[in-house]
């Protein structure tokens, strides 16, 4: 094997990629990629009635469905890979009930999944494949995320836009077995072609955002697989990825690369039990359990100390959007999921509709929170709450990991049951339990049909 250090960043993710394939993942590992999966199906399943789902699904089958194409997921529809790449993407992540890989500010499974998909599907791979090929795209993402965030995010990114491409189009290479140079021009497409800007936020595009990404990581992988070009260096070379999305040290690159295979980042996921924005979880968390104490007190203000950086994006959104005016703002209003969380006790998709971001006593209570930064949160994992009440009394609470995250881990059965309570209103009787059925035991599927077959509504 070459000395590893005379490769380029593309070379080395293409070589560990492709060793790890011949190899075989552990049990350990395609379990949690089976988690992922389930946690994406969960995240979308209720989402097809989203205004931007609808528009990007009317789009995607402008020129009409098509009989023999890939499937765009719970619609039961059929275009082409690329075109269902969008729509399930943005399917993914419309409703911000996905994974968050919190190190790096991202979502890491919605760009990459939507392109496994559509290759496994339409190259009839296993299901074991399909999980390795999945795993391994997320995981060289992940390295890749690692290497240009903070600084990628602060200048204005989306992380998973910036680097979800890599990711897809390493996967969906490994699905279709490509040798090592084609595949290594796969991953500098999609270097090259890295893109979103962070201002989307609260809008449709950051949904679409994200399909595209999947689009670009697997339009990538088809024209290498064609005989397209890029440069070997797309990341580290002169106007590369990494001189033009980040302010990082290059001195990070290798010290993260070589970690690759050994301190596996997908095992630092966090799983949403509440469909809403990452940090607004701890603070829902916090006002769900004083709640529960309150006695039918009235309550007078809700004050929270966060990461200092959850109080500047919570002050700059609340700056831009004012009240919230669609689903998405709602779901990126940390003031408004903690009043809605209050008022109706309990944060599901209905807290986020038009009857719930026009509700006046949300709006009023709202305007009854109040962050403050504290320095001694390292991340947003965790926040505390002081509840007033108009009596002059207080409840309080801390939560150090909010649910979901590796420190409070969602086990296996709350997953499952997290995907039933979402799909009970929206598949038919039994369909729910049949996708989890065939989800968990992807490992020993010979291919996807059987699962994709149940991803429709009707």
């Amino acid at each position: 094997m070459t000395d590893s250090v005379a490769l380029t960043v593309s070379e080395r993710l293409v070589d560990f990629a492709r060793q790890q394939a011949a190899t075989g993942l552990s049990d350990e590992i395609l379990q949690e990629t089976k988690r992922l999966v389930i946690n994406q199906l969960k995240a979308s399943v209720g989402a097809t009635g989203h205004p931007a789902i609808r528009l990007l699904h009317d789009w995607a089958l402008a020129d009409g469905p098509t009989e023999r194409g890939t499937h765009i997921h719970w619609f039961g529809t059929r275009t082409t890979p690329a075109q269902a790449a969008i729509v399930n993407g943005a399917l993914y992540e419309v409703l911000d009930f996905h994974d968050t890989y919190i190190p790096c500010f991202m979502h890491a499974v919605s760009a990459v999944l939507p392109a496994a998909f559509a290759i496994a599907e339409a190259r009839k791979a296993t299901g074991r494949d399909f999980l390795t090929a999945l795993a391994l795209g997320i995981e060289c993402e992940l390295a890749v995320a690692t290497i240009l965030m903070p600084s990628g995010y602060y200048r204005g990114g989306v992380p998973a836009g910036l680097t979800g491409g890599v990711g897809a189009a390493i996967a969906c290479s490994l699905l279709a077995r490509l040798d090592a140079e084609p595949m290594r021009n796969a991953v500098g497409v999609a270097m090259c072609t890295a893109f979103g800007l962070y201002a989307s936020v609260g809008s449709m595009t950051l949904s679409y955002i994200t399909g595209a990404t999947a689009r670009s990581g697997l339009v990538a992988f088809e024209l290498a697989e064609r005989g397209f070009t890029a440069p070997a260096t797309a990341f580290e070379g002169d106007r590369g990825m990494f001189q033009a999305l980040c302010d990082e040290d290059r001195a990070k690159i290798e010290p993260i690369l070589a970690t690759l295979g050994e301190n596996w980042r997908l095992f630092g996921q966090t799983y949403k039990v509440v469909p809403t924005e990452t940090i607004t979880h701890g603070p829902v968390e916090c006002v769900l359990a004083v709640r529960s104490r309150a006695g039918g007190r009235e309550l007078d203000r809700l004050v929270f100390k966060v990461n200092p950086l959850v109080q500047s994006i919570a002050d700059e959104r609340r700056d831009r959007f004012g009240l919230p005016s669609s689903e998405s703002e709602a779901t990126f209003d940390l003031r408004f999921c903690a009043a809605a969380a209050w008022v109706k006790g309990r944060f599901t998709i209905a807290e986020t509709a038009p009857a719930s971001f026009t509700d006046p006593e949300i709006l009023r209570l709202r305007e009854r929170v109040d962050l403050i930064a504290d320095k001694t949160r390292a991340t947003f994992e965790g926040c505390s709450l002081l509840a007033t009440f108009t009596d002059g009394t207080t409840e309080a609470h801390n939560v150090d990991h909010f649910l979901g995250t590796p420190g409070a881990r969602v086990p296996d059965d709350m997953l499952s049951a997290l995907f039933r309570q979402y799909a009970e209103d929206v598949l038919p009787s039994g369909r729910a339990q049949a996708v989890l059925d065939a989800a968990w035991s992807l490992d020993t599927a010979p291919a996807l049909d059987p699962l994709i077959s149940l991803l429709k509504t009707a």
